[in-house]
């Protein structure tokens, strides 16, 4: 009979082993060039573009314009929510209850309360984000195509961070001027 030596019988590799022994056999990945790193770690440098800050607080206004209508829709949306939520108990412990019809349109109201009430509070968020994008001068510039979004459109719609040619086209305009071109007119452009 043979005698096996302690730490002779083979053990199943287990999977960290086997993909282990994976990468030590895997083909070397090419490094980057050197100094490629430091590019990397660097932060990235101001736009070459922006408005001025006359045209960054005439923004800003607006957006704040813009928050506190926000706010005082919140405002209220809480209160009408309330009143629901009041509506509520208030039928609930009364002689007369409310037909189940009646209590589905109460509860569909109440939902339909707090998605509004969400969506502002996302749309609130946003318009906080483009302030602080005011304050670091990099308000008004699209985030694809490192041009300067349309004043139009950044009055129409406060907290975008694309320009319209990217938005509705899906690239960047060729001369580095954000239009607002129909569809219809884009295509016959390129025909």
């Amino acid at each position: 009979m043979a005698t096996r030596k302690r730490g002779a019988v083979e053990q199943p590799k287990s999977k960290t082993t086997k993909q282990r022994s994976r990468k030590e056999t895997a083909t070397p990945q090419p490094s980057a060039p050197e100094g490629a790193e430091a590019v990397q770690a660097q932060p990235a440098a101001p736009p070459k573009v922006r408005y001025s800050d006359e045209e960054l607080e005439m923004f800003r206004q607006i957006i704040l314009a813009e928050r506190q209508k926000t706010i005082e829709e919140l405002r209220l949306l809480r209160e009408r929510l309330e009143d629901l939520n009041a509506f509520n108990y208030i039928e609930e412990g009364g002689i007369f209850a409310l037909h189940p019809a009646e209590q589905g349109a109460e509860a569909w109201e109440r939902e339909r309360t707090y998605a509004q009430i969400q969506r502002l509070m996302g749309y609130l968020q946003k318009l906080d984000e483009a302030l602080k994008r005011i304050e670091d001068k990099t308000y008004g510039i699209c985030r694809k195509c490192g041009i300067l979004i349309a004043k139009e459109r950044l009055m129409a719609v406060p907290i975008t961070t694309l320009s319209a040619s990217w938005k509705i086209h899906r690239r960047c305009p060729e001369d580095g001027i954000d239009r607002i071109i129909p569809l219809h007119q884009a295509k016959a452009l390129q025909e």
